[in-house]
């Protein structure tokens, strides 16, 4: 990565290190973008002001925020170098953080950076712009992303009930499976979840009738509200089978549906949640 800010064509600032890193925000999630690099010296005054940053997803070319002003807005050079540091701060929501996530897969985020900023050397004012692709390693953001708390959203805006340990557990590791491309075995967590219920339950058989009643007309029809809701259940669970065995193979899509699915039955009392100490790993 190589950003410039520059005055008539002179470099002023070479910027060539970048560092992402998030943190808790009401309402959102908070990153920085720290930029890193050398103040180049001038034995005329030359000043820097008015500077920020335009931030895209690459490939398609996606606007993510057009315009995030630093927290340094007036840089004065010397007539010696030093070092500079640039700081970015902006909040990304949760639709944003979701649209970043399906972009970016399994893989690491590619960014495109654009800098502006103003410059002054005696009476001339030069606009300095500069644009460049960077590559944040799918590592780094991962942990940026669970610095800001998004991971611990779960993906999606589910009440669940308090549950055990062990059911807690599951669910963190389907949504960070999810997080790192391993879309089989997130499904996989959400059916252990479903035969976790179905053992708190002791309704398994009752599931698995009432599907078989869901497939016949007659049958269908006299079916209750909660009846319907177990077959549901037990036909998610039948999806999730398709993880355990076989070479079936899900995308990131789909397995966000499963995980979604699973929490929000989960959440309804007449098929999921049941009282906390009945669940095991409690």
């Amino acid at each position: 990565m190589k950003m410039l800010i520059t005055h008539n064509g002179v470099h002023i600032v070479d910027l060539d290190t970048i560092s992402l890193n998030g943190r808790e925000a009401a309402g959102g999630y908070a990153f920085s973008i720290i930029l890193k690099g050398t103040r180049h010296s001038f034995e005329d005054p030359m000043f820097v002001f008015d500077i920020s940053l335009s931030l895209s997803l690459s490939n398609p070319d996606t606007l993510i925020l057009p315009s995030i002003s630093s927290s340094t807005q007036h840089i004065q050079c010397h007539d010696f170098a030093t070092d500079q540091t640039l700081h970015f701060e902006m909040l990304l929501m949760p639709e944003q953080l979701n649209a970043i996530e399906e972009h970016r897969q399994d893989n690491d985020l590619s960014l495109k950076l654009e800098l502006r900023a103003l410059t002054l050397s005696g009476s001339t004012f030069w606009s300095s712009y500069n644009l460049d692709t960077i590559t944040v390693p799918r590592a780094e953001w991962l942990t940026a992303l669970e610095s800001s708390g998004f991971k611990r959203t779960i993906l999606f805006e589910v009440p669940l009930p308090s549950v055990g340990s062990d059911l807690i557990n599951l669910l963190s590791k389907a949504q960070e499976f999810i997080e790192t491309g391993y879309y089989k075995e997130a499904v996989i967590q959400c059916r252990h979840i479903i035969e976790a219920i179905e053992k708190a339950r002791d309704d398994k058989t009752s599931a698995k009738e009432a599907n078989r009643n869901s497939q016949k007309h007659e049958n269908r029809e006299a079916m209750t509200a909660n009846e319907r809701l177990l077959s549901l259940r037990e036909q998610l669970k039948n999806i999730c089978h398709l993880g355990a065995h076989g070479d079936e193979h899900f995308t990131r899509s789909q397995a966000r549906a499963v995980l979604g699915m699973t929490m929000a039955l989960l959440a309804e009392p007449t098929v999921g949640f049941i009282k906390q100490e009945e669940f095991p790993g409690h």
